[in-house]
């Protein structure tokens, strides 16, 4: 089910918000792509580790936003509701769900990472999004090692 265009707005607003902080108060220039959810893997782990409880209401959806978009400019998909939850779909029985990812690895750190996550997909959904999209995602995630 797609979402209402109120969500899908606030959600949009929220990816910005984490990509234009990221930039300006950050200085970290990244993008909705693998180098950014590394930059974002992270900065989550940071706030599992020293992060103050009280935010993570607020740093799961603007977070969760992040990451969905992140999915969607790199894998295809769109935002929408399935069992209740705002997630990625890539079809209608396929979908992920950023939010939840945010919130498991501010609660369970390392062990429950969101770059493992946005990594998984490509071999998860291989037969949704078809053997390119695997293939692209082990390109990137090879040059990205070779600049570290």
């Amino acid at each position: 089910m797609q979402i209402d265009d109120e969500t899908l707005h606030a959600v949009e607003a929220n990816a910005e918000l984490v990509l234009s902080m990221a930039r300006e108060r950050l200085g970290q220039d990244i993008g909705f792509d693998e180098p950014g959810v590394r930059w974002l893997d992270g900065y989550v782990q940071r706030q599992h580790e020293a992060g103050d409880p009280n935010l993570r209401e607020a740093l799961v959806s603007r977070l969760g936003s992040f990451l969905g978009k992140c999915v969607i400019e790199t894998y295809g998909g769109y935002w929408t509701r399935f069992d209740g939850a705002v997630g990625v779909a890539f079809d209608a029985k396929n979908c992920v769900y950023p939010f939840a990812k945010i919130e498991k690895h501010l609660e369970n750190g390392c062990e429950d990472t969101v770059h493992g996550f946005f990594t998984m997909i490509p071999i998860v959904f291989e037969k949704v999004l078809g053997k390119t999209a695997r293939e692209e995602a082990k390109a990137d995630a090879a040059q990205q090692d070779d600049e570290d």
